[in-house]
């Protein structure tokens, strides 16, 4: 039972760096696109971010379920 609410409280903790991730990427778009700058790689790893949090998203409905 440890180890569900160990492995619950991981995925949780990843999905709240991701979006911290997301949000500095935003911050840095927003800076580089007011310069005229690509920033067509910072979406690029924002799509993957959202992905990835889409996949810890569905992990943790499965270990959450089983957890009760």
């Amino acid at each position: 039972m440890l180890e569900v609410k160990y492995n619950i409280k991981s995925l949780i903790s990843s999905i709240y760096e991701c979006q911290k991730k997301i949000i500095i990427n935003r911050r840095f778009i927003r800076e580089l696109e007011s310069e005229g700058l690509s920033t067509a790689h910072l979406h690029k790893e924002n799509s993957d971010l959202e992905s990835k949090i889409v996949l810890f998203q569905k992990e943790l409905r499965k270990k959450y379920q089983f957890s009760y």
